[in-house]
């Protein structure tokens, strides 16, 4: 089974090049911040760390003035121009809820560093300390994450989906290091509209549906075979609008067959073995990639995104 599978992966290629209508600004500032995410890793799974918080606290408050309200929750110092009572509710409702989601049956190492949350009121405020913090100007006007400097940026006044997209990339640094670009922003995105309950995390239909069926409809889908051998500089390009939603929208296809988590623990735990996760996809599925596609592009034809 495994050379057959082996050989599938050898033979199966997409077809066509993708053009979209939707041009992301997430790829800028990531290609520019792409860093090892070996680096700060344990090997043990790391439930008890005490962190001082205090020197990061002392520099935050030399840096951003008094006009910021700073708060520590687990592994996080967060810094926001809200209002306190508008912080806490965001680490306690969405911060937080992420946390234990993302820790009941899923992820297993934690991060045993201090990650300092920025959370703007605006976009004035949040662009202007991007460019002040570190030279970013051209930033997404939702948020980012940079993992070099162990930080996230929010332009709150978007909503929390971005946070707990970004989120989702802090956390899955410490457990599965090595993860691929295009799984790493499936997961982001998958839970960038999601709802959390009872410690369980669930990624609804957003509005990067349109690309995927755009390109169902256009006949110049590009299938899975592809999508999972993209490095990040073809991830980040000009066709990454096409490529955040088909690897957000597999991931909810795996997510609805209950094999979403099944297949992250295979792959974090064989990812020597098969560093795009195709052997994890067909043994999970028990599907071939051909089958796999025409499959899933039935399933997420039959989606609708309601935006209100």
């Amino acid at each position: 089974m495994l050379i057959l599978l082996i050989v599938l992966l050898n033979l199966y290629s997409a077809c066509g090049d993708m053009q979209t209508e939707i041009k992301l600004h997430e790829r800028s500032v990531r290609v520019k911040d792409t860093v090892s995410l070996r680096a700060g890793v344990t090997d043990i799974v790391n439930d008890s760390v005490k962190f001082n918080y205090n020197s990061t606290v002392k520099k935050l408050k030399k840096t951003l003035g008094r006009n910021f309200v700073i708060k520590t929750y687990s592994c996080f110092v967060v810094a926001s121009n809200l209002e306190v009572k508008e912080t806490q509710k965001i680490i306690d409702h969405t911060i937080a809820e992420a946390e234990k989601c993302f820790y009941n049956d899923y992820f297993e190492k934690k991060p045993d560093e201090i990650v300092t949350i920025y959370l703007f009121k605006d976009e004035k405020s949040y662009r202007t300390w991007a460019k002040k913090l570190f030279g970013d100007d051209d930033v997404s006007s939702f948020g980012y994450y940079k993992p070099s400097k162990r930080a996230m940026l929010m332009n709150i006044a978007t909503g929390g989906g971005t946070l707990v997209h970004e989120l989702t990339h802090a956390f899955v640094r410490y457990d599965f290091p090595d993860i691929p670009v295009w799984f790493n922003e499936g997961l982001g995105s998958l839970y960038e509209r999601c709802s959390m309950k009872n410690k369980i995390i669930t990624g609804l239909v957003n509005w990067r549906l349109p690309s995927v069926q755009k390109a169902i409809k256009n006949r110049v889908y590009t299938g899975l075979g592809h999508l999972i051998n993209t490095g990040g500089e073809e991830f980040y390009g000009e066709n990454s609008g096409f490529y955040y939603a088909q690897a957000r929208y597999f991931c909810m296809y795996l997510q609805e067959k209950g094999l979403l988590k099944t297949f992250y623990k295979k792959f974090r735990d064989g990812y020597e073995d098969d560093k795009t996760g195709e052997i994890f996809i067909t043994e999970v599925l028990n599907k071939s990639v051909a089958e796999i596609d025409r499959e899933f592009a039935q399933w997420v034809w039959q989606l609708k995104y309601d935006d209100n």
